[in-house]
Protein backbone atom coordinates (compact mmCIF):
# COMPACT_ATOMS: atom_id res chain seq x y z
CA UNK A 1 0.00 0.00 0.00
CA UNK A 2 1.29 3.47 -0.94
CA UNK A 3 0.14 6.90 0.20
CA UNK A 4 0.65 10.11 -1.77
CA UNK A 5 2.16 11.65 1.36
CA UNK A 6 4.59 8.76 1.65
CA UNK A 7 4.73 5.43 3.40
CA UNK A 8 3.08 4.90 6.78
CA UNK A 9 3.72 2.39 9.55
CA UNK A 10 2.15 -0.93 8.56
CA UNK A 11 2.31 -0.29 4.81
CA UNK A 12 3.82 -3.02 2.63
CA UNK A 13 6.13 -1.94 -0.17
CA UNK A 14 6.21 -4.14 -3.26
CA UNK A 15 4.27 -6.87 -1.49
CA UNK A 16 7.40 -7.67 0.53
CA UNK A 17 8.68 -4.95 2.90
CA UNK A 18 6.45 -4.08 5.88
CA UNK A 19 7.20 -0.61 7.26
CA UNK A 20 7.92 -0.63 11.01
CA UNK A 21 9.09 2.87 11.86
CA UNK A 22 10.70 6.07 10.64
CA UNK A 23 14.42 6.09 11.45
CA UNK A 24 15.47 9.31 9.74
CA UNK A 25 14.32 12.36 7.82
CA UNK A 26 16.17 15.01 5.89
CA UNK A 27 15.72 17.18 2.83
CA UNK A 28 13.56 15.35 0.30
CA UNK A 29 14.07 11.88 1.81
CA UNK A 30 12.72 9.70 4.60
CA UNK A 31 14.31 6.48 5.79
CA UNK A 32 12.15 3.70 7.22
CA UNK A 33 12.88 0.50 9.08
CA UNK A 34 11.12 -2.43 7.40
CA UNK A 35 10.69 -6.16 7.95
CA UNK A 36 11.43 -8.41 4.97
CA UNK A 37 8.35 -10.64 4.77
CA UNK A 38 10.03 -13.01 2.32
CA UNK A 39 13.06 -13.54 4.62
CA UNK A 40 11.71 -13.58 8.18
CA UNK A 41 14.02 -11.94 10.68
CA UNK A 42 15.77 -9.76 8.09
CA UNK A 43 15.42 -6.02 8.60
CA UNK A 44 15.84 -3.50 5.79
CA UNK A 45 16.27 0.24 5.49
CA UNK A 46 13.96 1.81 2.91
CA UNK A 47 14.94 5.24 1.61
CA UNK A 48 11.94 7.13 0.24
CA UNK A 49 12.79 10.11 -1.98
CA UNK A 50 10.23 12.65 -3.16
CA UNK A 51 10.96 13.57 -6.78
CA UNK A 52 9.83 16.49 -8.90
CA UNK A 53 8.50 15.36 -12.30
CA UNK A 54 11.74 16.38 -14.01
CA UNK A 55 13.77 14.48 -11.40
CA UNK A 56 12.12 11.07 -11.83
CA UNK A 57 15.36 9.73 -13.30
CA UNK A 58 17.47 10.95 -10.35
CA UNK A 59 16.34 8.18 -8.00
CA UNK A 60 16.93 5.57 -10.67
CA UNK A 61 20.42 6.97 -11.31
CA UNK A 62 21.30 6.69 -7.60
CA UNK A 63 19.98 3.12 -7.47
CA UNK A 64 21.85 2.06 -10.61
CA UNK A 65 25.06 3.60 -9.26
CA UNK A 66 24.82 1.75 -5.95
CA UNK A 67 23.76 -1.57 -7.47
CA UNK A 68 26.93 -1.83 -9.55
CA UNK A 69 29.21 -0.91 -6.63
CA UNK A 70 30.53 -3.50 -4.20
CA UNK A 71 32.62 -2.35 -1.24
CA UNK A 72 32.52 -3.08 2.51
CA UNK A 73 32.10 0.65 3.29
CA UNK A 74 28.96 0.88 1.15
CA UNK A 75 25.44 -0.41 1.89
CA UNK A 76 24.18 -3.56 0.19
CA UNK A 77 21.30 -2.76 -2.16
CA UNK A 78 18.41 -5.23 -2.04
CA UNK A 79 15.65 -3.71 -4.18
CA UNK A 80 14.41 -0.58 -5.96
CA UNK A 81 10.95 0.80 -6.77
CA UNK A 82 10.01 3.86 -8.79
CA UNK A 83 6.50 5.27 -8.30
CA UNK A 84 6.29 7.86 -11.04
CA UNK A 85 2.65 8.80 -10.44
CA UNK A 86 3.19 9.45 -6.75
CA UNK A 87 6.55 11.13 -7.30
CA UNK A 88 8.46 8.78 -5.00
CA UNK A 89 11.38 6.41 -5.42
CA UNK A 90 12.23 3.67 -2.93
CA UNK A 91 15.72 2.26 -2.42
CA UNK A 92 15.79 -0.87 -0.24
CA UNK A 93 19.06 -1.59 1.57
CA UNK A 94 20.31 -3.88 4.30
CA UNK A 95 19.65 -2.28 7.67
CA UNK A 96 22.91 -1.27 9.34
CA UNK A 97 23.01 -1.69 13.10
CA UNK A 98 24.85 1.23 14.64
CA UNK A 99 24.79 5.00 14.79
CA UNK A 100 25.70 7.90 12.53
CA UNK A 101 29.10 9.51 12.88
CA UNK A 102 27.29 12.70 13.90
CA UNK A 103 25.50 10.92 16.75
CA UNK A 104 28.77 9.28 17.89
CA UNK A 105 30.50 12.68 17.78
CA UNK A 106 27.78 14.27 19.91
CA UNK A 107 27.66 11.31 22.30
CA UNK A 108 31.40 11.72 22.90
CA UNK A 109 30.96 15.36 23.88
CA UNK A 110 31.67 16.77 20.39
CA UNK A 111 35.29 15.67 20.46
CA UNK A 112 37.16 12.79 18.88
CA UNK A 113 40.74 11.66 19.35
CA UNK A 114 43.29 11.93 16.57
CA UNK A 115 43.57 8.14 16.38
CA UNK A 116 39.80 7.80 15.91
CA UNK A 117 39.72 10.40 13.17
CA UNK A 118 42.75 8.94 11.38
CA UNK A 119 41.18 5.47 11.46
CA UNK A 120 37.95 6.80 9.93
CA UNK A 121 39.92 8.83 7.38
CA UNK A 122 41.91 5.77 6.30
CA UNK A 123 38.68 3.86 5.73
CA UNK A 124 37.31 6.72 3.63
CA UNK A 125 40.59 6.92 1.75
CA UNK A 126 40.19 3.28 0.69
CA UNK A 127 36.56 3.89 -0.27
CA UNK A 128 37.29 7.00 -2.34
CA UNK A 129 40.13 5.18 -4.08
CA UNK A 130 37.57 2.55 -5.09
CA UNK A 131 34.96 5.09 -6.23
CA UNK A 132 37.48 7.22 -8.11
CA UNK A 133 38.84 4.16 -9.95
CA UNK A 134 35.45 3.23 -11.44
CA UNK A 135 35.36 2.84 -15.20
CA UNK A 136 34.51 4.31 -17.61
CA UNK A 137 34.09 7.39 -15.37
CA UNK A 138 35.14 8.01 -11.74
CA UNK A 139 32.36 8.47 -9.19
CA UNK A 140 32.61 11.72 -7.20
CA UNK A 141 30.67 11.60 -3.93
CA UNK A 142 30.52 15.37 -3.14
CA UNK A 143 28.52 15.19 0.11
CA UNK A 144 30.80 13.86 2.84
CA UNK A 145 29.44 14.84 6.26
CA UNK A 146 28.90 13.13 9.63
CA UNK A 147 25.17 12.58 9.03
CA UNK A 148 25.90 10.57 5.85
CA UNK A 149 28.20 8.09 7.59
CA UNK A 150 27.05 5.15 9.70
CA UNK A 151 29.32 3.36 12.18
CA UNK A 152 28.28 -0.29 12.31
CA UNK A 153 28.81 -2.71 15.17
CA UNK A 154 32.27 -3.59 13.80
CA UNK A 155 33.36 0.10 13.92
CA UNK A 156 33.31 0.21 10.12
CA UNK A 157 32.12 3.36 8.38
CA UNK A 158 29.31 2.95 5.85
CA UNK A 159 28.52 5.73 3.37
CA UNK A 160 24.73 5.76 3.23
CA UNK A 161 23.52 8.57 0.92
CA UNK A 162 24.49 8.85 -2.75
CA UNK A 163 21.83 11.42 -3.62
CA UNK A 164 24.23 13.97 -5.17
CA UNK A 165 27.08 11.70 -6.24
CA UNK A 166 27.95 12.01 -9.92
CA UNK A 167 30.14 10.57 -12.63
CA UNK A 168 33.06 12.82 -13.57
CA UNK A 169 32.72 14.13 -17.12
CA UNK A 170 36.15 14.83 -18.67
CA UNK A 171 36.26 18.07 -20.60
CA UNK A 172 33.14 19.49 -18.90
CA UNK A 173 33.85 22.94 -17.45
CA UNK A 174 31.01 22.99 -14.91
CA UNK A 175 28.59 20.71 -13.10
CA UNK A 176 24.93 20.65 -14.03
CA UNK A 177 23.93 21.84 -10.54
CA UNK A 178 26.10 23.51 -7.86
CA UNK A 179 25.01 21.48 -4.83
CA UNK A 180 26.54 20.33 -1.56
CA UNK A 181 26.34 20.86 2.20
CA UNK A 182 27.58 24.21 3.49
CA UNK A 183 30.53 23.63 5.81
CA UNK A 184 31.65 20.43 4.09
CA UNK A 185 31.37 21.12 0.35
CA UNK A 186 34.34 22.34 -1.66
CA UNK A 187 34.31 25.89 -3.06
CA UNK A 188 33.95 24.67 -6.65
CA UNK A 189 30.58 23.11 -5.79
CA UNK A 190 29.09 26.58 -5.22
CA UNK A 191 31.03 28.48 -7.87
CA UNK A 192 29.69 26.68 -10.92
CA UNK A 193 32.99 24.89 -11.58
CA UNK A 194 33.59 21.25 -12.49
CA UNK A 195 33.98 18.87 -9.53
CA UNK A 196 36.44 15.98 -9.66
CA UNK A 197 38.27 13.56 -7.33
CA UNK A 198 39.90 16.46 -5.48
CA UNK A 199 36.44 17.67 -4.43
CA UNK A 200 36.11 14.56 -2.25
CA UNK A 201 39.54 15.16 -0.71
CA UNK A 202 38.37 18.63 0.31
CA UNK A 203 35.31 16.98 1.85
CA UNK A 204 37.57 14.63 3.82
CA UNK A 205 39.57 17.60 5.14
CA UNK A 206 36.38 19.42 6.15
CA UNK A 207 35.11 16.33 7.96
CA UNK A 208 38.41 15.85 9.81
CA UNK A 209 38.50 19.54 10.82
CA UNK A 210 34.95 19.30 12.15
CA UNK A 211 35.67 16.18 14.23
CA UNK A 212 39.02 17.39 15.59
CA UNK A 213 37.99 20.98 16.38
CA UNK A 214 34.90 20.25 18.42
CA UNK A 215 32.41 20.91 15.63
CA UNK A 216 33.84 23.98 13.89
CA UNK A 217 33.86 24.37 10.13
CA UNK A 218 37.19 24.65 8.38
CA UNK A 219 36.09 27.25 5.83
CA UNK A 220 34.82 29.57 8.57
CA UNK A 221 37.42 29.04 11.32
CA UNK A 222 40.43 30.04 9.22
CA UNK A 223 42.64 28.79 12.03
CA UNK A 224 45.15 26.02 12.57
CA UNK A 225 43.69 22.91 14.16
CA UNK A 226 46.31 23.04 16.90
CA UNK A 227 44.72 26.24 18.21
CA UNK A 228 41.73 24.11 19.17
CA UNK A 229 43.72 21.14 20.48
CA UNK A 230 47.45 21.39 21.15
CA UNK A 231 47.66 17.58 21.24
CA UNK A 232 47.03 17.30 17.51
CA UNK A 233 50.28 16.52 15.72
CA UNK A 234 51.82 19.00 13.34
CA UNK A 235 51.68 16.51 10.47
CA UNK A 236 47.96 15.84 10.98
CA UNK A 237 47.15 19.54 11.17
CA UNK A 238 49.24 20.11 8.05
CA UNK A 239 47.38 17.42 6.12
CA UNK A 240 43.99 18.90 7.02
CA UNK A 241 45.19 22.34 5.99
CA UNK A 242 46.36 21.00 2.63
CA UNK A 243 43.08 19.18 2.01
CA UNK A 244 41.15 22.40 2.68
CA UNK A 245 42.93 24.50 0.08
CA UNK A 246 40.43 26.44 -2.04
CA UNK A 247 42.23 25.62 -5.29
CA UNK A 248 42.02 21.90 -6.25
CA UNK A 249 45.61 21.92 -7.60
CA UNK A 250 46.90 22.81 -4.13
CA UNK A 251 45.22 19.85 -2.39
CA UNK A 252 46.30 16.23 -2.20
CA UNK A 253 45.67 14.79 -5.64
CA UNK A 254 44.98 11.10 -5.03
CA UNK A 255 44.40 8.37 -2.45
CA UNK A 256 48.05 7.31 -2.32
CA UNK A 257 49.11 10.82 -1.26
CA UNK A 258 46.39 11.08 1.39
CA UNK A 259 47.06 7.57 2.72
CA UNK A 260 50.78 8.23 3.12
CA UNK A 261 50.13 11.48 4.99
CA UNK A 262 47.63 9.75 7.30
CA UNK A 263 50.07 6.94 8.05
CA UNK A 264 52.81 9.43 8.87
CA UNK A 265 50.44 11.29 11.15
CA UNK A 266 49.45 8.07 12.88
CA UNK A 267 53.11 7.12 13.37
CA UNK A 268 53.74 10.57 14.88
CA UNK A 269 50.80 10.02 17.22
CA UNK A 270 52.36 6.71 18.30
CA UNK A 271 50.15 4.44 16.18
CA UNK A 272 51.20 1.79 13.71
CA UNK A 273 54.26 2.66 11.59
CA UNK A 274 54.07 3.98 8.05
CA UNK A 275 55.86 2.80 4.94
CA UNK A 276 57.42 6.06 3.79
CA UNK A 277 58.97 4.51 0.71
CA UNK A 278 55.89 2.89 -0.71
CA UNK A 279 53.17 5.18 0.53
CA UNK A 280 51.09 2.23 1.72
CA UNK A 281 50.70 0.35 4.97
CA UNK A 282 53.86 -1.36 6.11
CA UNK A 283 53.94 -5.09 5.46
CA UNK A 284 53.21 -7.28 8.47
CA UNK A 285 56.14 -8.98 10.14
CA UNK A 286 54.74 -12.37 9.14
CA UNK A 287 54.21 -13.32 5.49
CA UNK A 288 50.61 -13.77 4.32
CA UNK A 289 48.84 -17.04 4.82
CA UNK A 290 49.11 -18.84 1.50
CA UNK A 291 46.09 -20.77 0.21
CA UNK A 292 46.40 -22.78 -3.01
CA UNK A 293 43.21 -23.48 -5.00
CA UNK A 294 43.42 -26.20 -7.67
CA UNK A 295 41.09 -28.31 -9.80
CA UNK A 296 41.50 -32.04 -9.25
CA UNK A 297 41.13 -32.34 -13.04
CA UNK A 298 40.68 -29.94 -15.92
CA UNK A 299 37.30 -28.21 -16.07
CA UNK A 300 36.30 -28.72 -12.42
CA UNK A 301 36.42 -24.95 -11.82
CA UNK A 302 39.43 -23.89 -9.75
CA UNK A 303 39.25 -20.33 -11.09
CA UNK A 304 35.52 -20.05 -10.39
CA UNK A 305 36.05 -21.35 -6.84
CA UNK A 306 39.00 -19.01 -6.19
CA UNK A 307 36.98 -16.03 -7.36
CA UNK A 308 34.00 -17.12 -5.25
CA UNK A 309 36.24 -17.27 -2.18
CA UNK A 310 37.72 -13.87 -2.99
CA UNK A 311 34.35 -12.18 -3.34
CA UNK A 312 33.02 -13.84 -0.17
CA UNK A 313 36.03 -12.54 1.76
CA UNK A 314 35.53 -9.11 0.23
CA UNK A 315 31.89 -9.05 1.27
CA UNK A 316 32.99 -9.73 4.86
CA UNK A 317 35.65 -7.01 4.81
CA UNK A 318 38.68 -9.35 5.00
CA UNK A 319 41.73 -7.91 3.17
CA UNK A 320 43.19 -10.49 0.79
CA UNK A 321 44.88 -10.97 -2.57
CA UNK A 322 43.70 -13.27 -5.36
CA UNK A 323 46.54 -14.36 -7.66
CA UNK A 324 46.89 -16.62 -10.66
CA UNK A 325 49.84 -18.93 -11.25
CA UNK A 326 51.31 -18.47 -14.75
CA UNK A 327 49.87 -20.97 -17.22
CA UNK A 328 49.57 -21.16 -20.97
CA UNK A 329 45.88 -20.34 -20.54
CA UNK A 330 46.29 -17.56 -17.95
CA UNK A 331 42.97 -15.73 -18.16
CA UNK A 332 42.37 -13.78 -14.97
CA UNK A 333 43.24 -10.43 -16.55
CA UNK A 334 40.76 -11.05 -19.37
CA UNK A 335 38.16 -12.55 -17.03
CA UNK A 336 38.26 -9.38 -14.92
CA UNK A 337 38.09 -7.25 -18.08
CA UNK A 338 41.43 -5.67 -17.27
CA UNK A 339 41.33 -3.33 -20.26
CA UNK A 340 38.25 -1.78 -18.69
CA UNK A 341 38.83 -2.14 -14.94
CA UNK A 342 42.60 -2.23 -14.30
CA UNK A 343 44.12 1.11 -13.22
CA UNK A 344 46.11 3.07 -15.79
CA UNK A 345 49.69 1.83 -16.02
CA UNK A 346 48.94 -1.51 -14.36
CA UNK A 347 51.34 -4.41 -15.05
CA UNK A 348 50.96 -8.06 -14.11
CA UNK A 349 53.08 -9.12 -11.15
CA UNK A 350 55.32 -11.35 -13.33
CA UNK A 351 55.69 -9.01 -16.30
CA UNK A 352 59.17 -8.99 -17.84
CA UNK A 353 61.53 -6.53 -16.24
CA UNK A 354 59.67 -6.49 -12.93
CA UNK A 355 61.56 -5.23 -9.88
CA UNK A 356 59.46 -5.57 -6.70
CA UNK A 357 61.26 -2.74 -4.85
CA UNK A 358 60.75 -0.28 -7.67
CA UNK A 359 57.20 -1.42 -8.40
CA UNK A 360 56.01 -0.71 -4.86
CA UNK A 361 56.82 2.95 -5.49
CA UNK A 362 55.91 3.44 -9.13
CA UNK A 363 53.15 1.08 -10.24
CA UNK A 364 49.48 1.12 -9.27
CA UNK A 365 47.77 -1.69 -7.41
CA UNK A 366 44.61 -3.23 -8.81
CA UNK A 367 42.37 -3.08 -5.76
CA UNK A 368 38.66 -3.87 -5.78
CA UNK A 369 37.40 -3.18 -2.29
CA UNK A 370 39.09 -5.72 -0.01
CA UNK A 371 40.43 -7.74 -2.95
CA UNK A 372 43.86 -7.12 -4.47
CA UNK A 373 43.86 -8.67 -7.96
CA UNK A 374 47.13 -10.25 -9.13
CA UNK A 375 46.62 -11.72 -12.62
CA UNK A 376 49.51 -13.40 -14.41
CA UNK A 377 51.04 -12.35 -17.70
CA UNK A 378 49.84 -15.14 -20.05
CA UNK A 379 53.10 -15.55 -22.00
CA UNK A 380 55.05 -16.35 -18.84
CA UNK A 381 53.95 -19.98 -18.73
CA UNK A 382 55.74 -20.96 -21.92
CA UNK A 383 58.92 -19.40 -20.60
CA UNK A 384 58.47 -21.14 -17.24
CA UNK A 385 58.37 -24.52 -18.98
CA UNK A 386 61.47 -23.84 -21.05
CA UNK A 387 64.88 -25.28 -19.98
CA UNK A 388 66.78 -22.99 -17.64
CA UNK A 389 69.53 -22.45 -20.23
CA UNK A 390 66.95 -21.10 -22.67
CA UNK A 391 65.58 -18.46 -20.30
CA UNK A 392 66.66 -14.84 -20.23
CA UNK A 393 66.63 -12.59 -17.19
CA UNK A 394 62.88 -12.05 -17.33
CA UNK A 395 61.02 -13.24 -14.23
CA UNK A 396 59.04 -16.05 -15.87
CA UNK A 397 60.86 -18.77 -13.93
CA UNK A 398 60.70 -16.97 -10.59
CA UNK A 399 57.09 -15.85 -10.46
CA UNK A 400 56.51 -17.21 -6.97
CA UNK A 401 59.36 -15.25 -5.40
CA UNK A 402 58.17 -12.13 -7.25
CA UNK A 403 54.68 -12.68 -5.92
CA UNK A 404 55.77 -13.18 -2.32
CA UNK A 405 58.11 -10.17 -2.40
CA UNK A 406 55.18 -7.85 -3.07
CA UNK A 407 53.33 -5.82 -0.51
CA UNK A 408 50.46 -8.21 0.26
CA UNK A 409 47.38 -8.39 2.51
CA UNK A 410 47.39 -11.03 5.27
CA UNK A 411 45.70 -13.67 3.10
CA UNK A 412 46.82 -14.79 -0.38
CA UNK A 413 44.71 -17.07 -2.60
CA UNK A 414 46.55 -18.56 -5.58
CA UNK A 415 44.67 -20.29 -8.39
CA UNK A 416 46.85 -23.09 -9.81
CA UNK A 417 44.25 -24.45 -12.24
CA UNK A 418 44.96 -28.16 -12.79
CA UNK A 419 48.75 -27.68 -13.01
CA UNK A 420 49.65 -29.77 -9.95
CA UNK A 421 52.72 -31.47 -11.42
CA UNK A 422 54.81 -28.46 -12.46
CA UNK A 423 57.94 -27.93 -10.31
CA UNK A 424 57.06 -24.27 -9.62
CA UNK A 425 53.54 -25.22 -8.55
CA UNK A 426 54.95 -27.97 -6.31
CA UNK A 427 57.10 -25.27 -4.70
CA UNK A 428 53.97 -23.20 -4.11
CA UNK A 429 52.15 -26.18 -2.59
CA UNK A 430 55.10 -26.77 -0.30
CA UNK A 431 54.83 -23.21 1.02
CA UNK A 432 51.02 -23.14 1.28
CA UNK A 433 49.39 -23.59 4.68
CA UNK A 434 46.04 -24.54 3.15
CA UNK A 435 45.23 -26.44 -0.05
CA UNK A 436 41.76 -26.44 -1.57
CA UNK A 437 40.93 -28.89 -4.33
CA UNK A 438 37.85 -28.59 -6.53
CA UNK A 439 35.68 -31.35 -8.05
CA UNK A 440 32.45 -31.28 -10.08
CA UNK A 441 29.63 -33.79 -10.79
CA UNK A 442 31.54 -35.55 -13.61
CA UNK A 443 32.60 -38.45 -11.40
CA UNK A 444 34.15 -40.51 -14.21
CA UNK A 445 37.14 -38.15 -14.06
CA UNK A 446 37.93 -39.37 -10.56
CA UNK A 447 39.22 -42.60 -12.14
CA UNK A 448 41.88 -40.84 -14.22
CA UNK A 449 45.44 -41.92 -13.26
CA UNK A 450 46.51 -38.28 -12.83
CA UNK A 451 43.66 -37.69 -10.39
CA UNK A 452 44.63 -40.71 -8.28
CA UNK A 453 48.20 -39.36 -8.13
CA UNK A 454 46.95 -35.97 -7.00
CA UNK A 455 44.81 -37.52 -4.28
CA UNK A 456 47.89 -39.33 -2.99
CA UNK A 457 49.80 -36.05 -3.06
CA UNK A 458 47.05 -34.35 -1.07
CA UNK A 459 47.11 -37.18 1.47
CA UNK A 460 50.85 -36.64 1.92
CA UNK A 461 50.33 -32.91 2.41
CA UNK A 462 47.65 -33.58 5.00
CA UNK A 463 49.95 -35.96 6.88
CA UNK A 464 52.62 -33.24 6.82
CA UNK A 465 50.27 -30.95 8.75
CA UNK A 466 48.74 -28.90 5.97
CA UNK A 467 45.01 -28.27 5.98
CA UNK A 468 43.37 -29.80 2.89
CA UNK A 469 39.77 -29.13 1.88
CA UNK A 470 37.58 -30.28 -1.00
CA UNK A 471 35.01 -28.01 -2.65
CA UNK A 472 32.25 -29.52 -4.78
CA UNK A 473 31.55 -27.15 -7.66
CA UNK A 474 28.55 -26.92 -10.03
CA UNK A 475 26.31 -28.63 -7.47
CA UNK A 476 22.83 -29.26 -8.88
CA UNK A 477 19.59 -29.92 -7.07
CA UNK A 478 18.76 -33.57 -7.69
CA UNK A 479 17.31 -36.53 -5.90
CA UNK A 480 20.63 -38.28 -6.57
CA UNK A 481 22.95 -35.61 -5.17
CA UNK A 482 23.68 -37.72 -2.10
CA UNK A 483 25.02 -40.53 -4.32
CA UNK A 484 27.38 -38.08 -5.99
CA UNK A 485 28.68 -36.90 -2.62
CA UNK A 486 29.24 -40.48 -1.46
CA UNK A 487 31.51 -41.15 -4.45
CA UNK A 488 33.80 -38.20 -3.71
CA UNK A 489 37.13 -38.82 -1.94
CA UNK A 490 35.76 -37.15 1.19
CA UNK A 491 32.76 -35.10 2.20
CA UNK A 492 33.31 -31.65 0.64
CA UNK A 493 33.79 -28.59 2.82
CA UNK A 494 30.95 -26.93 0.91
CA UNK A 495 28.90 -27.19 -2.24
CA UNK A 496 29.14 -24.30 -4.71
CA UNK A 497 25.87 -24.13 -6.67
CA UNK A 498 25.72 -24.48 -10.44
CA UNK A 499 25.15 -21.00 -11.85
CA UNK A 500 22.60 -20.42 -14.60
CA UNK A 501 24.69 -20.08 -17.75
CA UNK A 502 22.43 -17.28 -18.98
CA UNK A 503 23.68 -15.21 -16.04
CA UNK A 504 27.27 -16.16 -16.79
CA UNK A 505 26.89 -15.07 -20.41
CA UNK A 506 25.09 -11.83 -19.62
CA UNK A 507 27.64 -10.84 -16.98
CA UNK A 508 30.38 -11.47 -19.53
CA UNK A 509 28.60 -9.41 -22.17
CA UNK A 510 28.37 -6.48 -19.76
CA UNK A 511 32.01 -6.78 -18.66
CA UNK A 512 31.63 -7.98 -15.09
CA UNK A 513 32.16 -11.08 -12.99
CA UNK A 514 29.11 -13.28 -12.59
CA UNK A 515 30.16 -13.60 -8.93
CA UNK A 516 29.26 -9.92 -8.44
CA UNK A 517 25.67 -10.19 -9.66
CA UNK A 518 23.49 -9.64 -6.55
CA UNK A 519 21.57 -12.92 -6.82
CA UNK A 520 24.67 -15.00 -7.57
CA UNK A 521 26.63 -13.23 -4.85
CA UNK A 522 24.01 -14.25 -2.30
CA UNK A 523 23.95 -17.87 -3.54
CA UNK A 524 27.71 -18.22 -3.25
CA UNK A 525 27.81 -16.44 0.09
CA UNK A 526 25.28 -18.83 1.60
CA UNK A 527 27.30 -21.77 0.31
CA UNK A 528 30.69 -20.56 1.50
CA UNK A 529 30.00 -18.88 4.84
CA UNK A 530 29.57 -22.02 7.00
CA UNK A 531 32.92 -23.36 5.80
CA UNK A 532 34.66 -20.00 6.12
CA UNK A 533 33.37 -19.72 9.68
CA UNK A 534 34.84 -23.09 10.61
CA UNK A 535 38.09 -22.28 8.81
CA UNK A 536 38.51 -19.04 10.74
CA UNK A 537 37.56 -20.61 14.06
CA UNK A 538 40.05 -23.43 13.53
CA UNK A 539 42.75 -20.89 12.67
CA UNK A 540 41.95 -18.91 15.80
CA UNK A 541 42.21 -22.03 17.95
CA UNK A 542 45.57 -22.96 16.44
CA UNK A 543 46.83 -19.41 16.93
CA UNK A 544 45.91 -19.26 20.60
CA UNK A 545 42.73 -17.35 19.85
CA UNK A 546 44.47 -14.51 18.03
CA UNK A 547 43.92 -15.65 14.46
CA UNK A 548 47.64 -15.24 13.67
CA UNK A 549 48.02 -18.75 12.22
CA UNK A 550 45.56 -17.84 9.47
CA UNK A 551 47.25 -14.52 8.86
CA UNK A 552 44.24 -12.57 10.12
CA UNK A 553 44.39 -10.30 13.15
CA UNK A 554 42.31 -11.19 16.16
CA UNK A 555 40.17 -8.05 15.78
CA UNK A 556 39.24 -8.93 12.22
CA UNK A 557 38.53 -12.51 13.20
CA UNK A 558 36.20 -11.40 15.99
CA UNK A 559 34.49 -9.06 13.55
CA UNK A 560 33.87 -11.90 11.11
CA UNK A 561 32.48 -14.21 13.74
CA UNK A 562 30.19 -11.42 14.93
CA UNK A 563 29.00 -10.89 11.36
CA UNK A 564 28.05 -14.56 11.08
CA UNK A 565 26.37 -14.44 14.47
CA UNK A 566 24.26 -11.46 13.41
CA UNK A 567 23.61 -12.61 9.84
Amino acid sequence: MRHREGLQEGDVLGGRYRISAVIGRGGMSTVYLAEDMRLPGKRRAVKESRLDPEQVGAGLEEAQMLIRLNHPNLPDIVDYYLEEQGGFSYLVMDYIEGETLLKRFERQGRRMTSDQVIDYALQLCELFEYLHSQKPEPIIYRDLKPANLMIDVQERLRLIDFGIARNYKPGQSADTLPIGTVGFAAPEQFEGRQTDERTDWYGLGALMYFLLSGGRYGHAACSDLREHDAGISESLAGLVEKLLQSEPDARCQNAAEVRLALQRALAEQGGRPSDAAGGRSARPAQPPRLVAVGALYGGAGATFAALALARALHALGVPHAAAEAPTQQAELYALLFGEKHAPAGYRCYNAAGADPAQRRQAEPLWADGCTLWLPSAPAAAERARAPAAARDDAPAGRWLSLLLQRELPPLLLVDIGAEWDRPDVRELLGKAQDIIYVVDPLIHKLDLPAVRNRLELLSMFRQAGKRVYGLANKAVSSGHTSQWLQVLPERPACLLPAIDFVKVAEANWFGQLVHDLPGVQQQLGRALQPWLRGWLQQGAAEGGGSGERVGIGGGTLRTLLQLWKNG
